[in-house]
């Protein structure tokens, strides 16, 4: 699998934060990374190597498509609110049934006061 990339995410805090990343096997995006038997993990921290305030597992705000390849992360407008931070970070982590841990993205994460 390709490196980790790096997606800076911007949510308002009344709305939803819902994004879907489709993982392939090769760097030329051409073989879908198959994701059945894996899991996955987001943790949400207060800054850039902080505390962790939120983690979302798989079946607990990210759904896994198999064979499709794709993480898909939904949270509600009351969950984003709950995070109570303006620019903080995240990362988002698979793992296989034999237990490797492969990063797919981090970066920062703003919610957006309005």
């Amino acid at each position: 699998m390709p490196a980790a990339e790096r997606y800076d995410l911007s949510v308002y805090e009344q709305a939803s934060l819902n994004f879907t990343a489709t993982l392939y096997t090769d760097d030329n995006a051409t073989v879908l990374q198959d994701l059945t038997g894996y899991s996955a993990s987001m943790r949400i921290m207060d800054k850039p190597s902080g505390t962790v305030i939120a983690t979302l597992t798989s079946g607990s705000g990210i759904t896994l498509g198999g064979a499709a390849g794709t993480v898909a992360v939904n949270r509600t407008p009351a969950q984003v609110q709950a995070w109570k931070i303006d620019t903080g970070a995240y990362d988002l982590t698979i793992q296989s049934g034999n237990g490797t841990t492969t990063m797919v993205c981090h970066g920062s994460l703003e919610v957006v006061k309005t």
